[in-house]
């Protein structure tokens, strides 16, 4: 794998060349559909042109850790990300969709002393990556948090993990009046796609 692409993910275009590179095809199919509910998203939230370049980078290597060896996607994206010298989307990569209640659900060594949770406007970002995750399913379909949610449980099974921290990342998603609206219009019928 090129370190040049690597080396040039810290921007959405680059991002986009990376994920496309490495990923396949349906893992593709989903960033892609995450980056585009993290350009509604950041369009609905007036983001200026840094914030939304941040959010869209870190929408299209969301999931990069797919295509590294490693045992949990969000750590082994963000390593990669660090060490190719994106500091801040790594930060974002390795807590996106409640992945520290992933890890510790399954026994994994916590990703917070090795990633420090993103604070302040990051935190922000990092919310919005969340809502765009969570609008969009396996394949880059638009859906709502329900069928969200059904999906994973069809695929993965109720009591799994991954279940667990998605309910968790619904309700705390949920809990701020702002990001329960914007999730409220981006997975409303007729929302422009």
């Amino acid at each position: 794998m090129s370190t040049a692409l690597w080396r040039g993910a810290g921007d959405p275009r680059g991002a986009h060349a990376l994920c496309e590179a490495v990923s396949s095809a349906r893992r593709y199919a989903h960033s892609r559909g995450v980056a585009q509910q993290a350009a509604r998203a950041a369009h609905a939230m007036s983001l200026d042109s840094g914030a939304r370049r941040r959010l869209l980078t870190a929408a299209w290597v969301h999931d990069i850790g797919y295509a590294l060896p490693g045992s949990f996607h969000a750590r082994d994206g963000a390593r990669a990300l660090r060490r190719a010298g994106h500091e801040d989307v790594a930060r974002m990569v390795a807590h996106h969709s409640n992945a520290a209640a992933r890890a510790r659900a399954v026994g994994l060594a916590p990703i917070d002393g090795e990633f420090p949770r993103p604070a302040g406007r990051d935190a922000a970002l990092l919310a919005l990556l969340d809502v765009a995750d969570l609008l969009t399913g396996p394949d880059g379909e638009r859906v709502d948090p329900a069928g969200r949610l059904a999906g994973l449980v069809d695929r993965r099974g109720p009591g799994s993990p991954s279940v667990r921290a998605l309910v968790d990342n619904v309700n705390r998603l949920g809990a701020d009046s702002t990001t329960r609206s914007l999730i409220e219009q981006l997975s409303a019928p007729g929302v422009a796609a």
